[in-house]
């Protein structure tokens, strides 16, 4: 089945009210940006610390697969990135990742600070460019497109970090 444009509107925005639906069970206050406010999806304050974070959700329907490209035989979550997330290092901004599993089940949700999502994107960008499917070869030519991926074991604890919001 083709993936339309609306289908894509779609998860994009119950990912965002997930994410809004967790701040607001948590006390924060999160308004929803409206129209093209560039890499800001959800405005968030925490009243208690008086922190205003930026948010830029990203969400997926797909389930977590094989990453060829680590050849490590994890399964990892996958999101679409581009070239601008090389470089978003506001302390002030901040992640998350959402994994919609149906609507009869709760998203699971990674929070990540924006500098960690940056160091990653080019991380894993650089070894894309030098790395093929069966081992090294010459470099591959050079696109806008990037990955941000979680282990599906979140060996790190991005998932439920909604301590970045205090």
């Amino acid at each position: 089945m083709k993936t339309t444009h609306d289908d894509k509107s779609l998860v994009g925005l119950a990912g965002e009210y997930h994410v809004l639906a967790q701040l607001a069970e948590r006390g924060i206050m999160g308004a929803l940006t409206l129209g093209h406010t560039k890499g800001i999806d959800i405005l968030a304050h925490n009243s208690r610390t008086g922190t205003v974070r930026k948010v830029e959700v990203k969400t997926t329907r797909e389930k977590p697969a094989l990453a060829r490209l680590w050849h490590h035989g994890n399964k990892v979550y996958s999101w679409t990135m581009s070239e601008k997330h090389e470089s978003l290092k506001d302390k002030n901004l901040v992640f998350c990742f959402v994994h919609l599993t149906g609507p009869k089940s709760s998203p699971s949700i990674f929070v990540v600070p924006a500098d960690v999502v940056a160091d990653y994107v080019n991380w894993e960008h650089q070894l894309w460019l030098r790395s093929g499917k069966d081992g090294p070869r010459p470099a591959r030519p050079e696109n806008k497109m990037r990955r941000f991926r979680i282990e599906e074991a979140d060996p790190k604890g991005y998932q439920e970090n909604w301590a970045l919001f205090e």
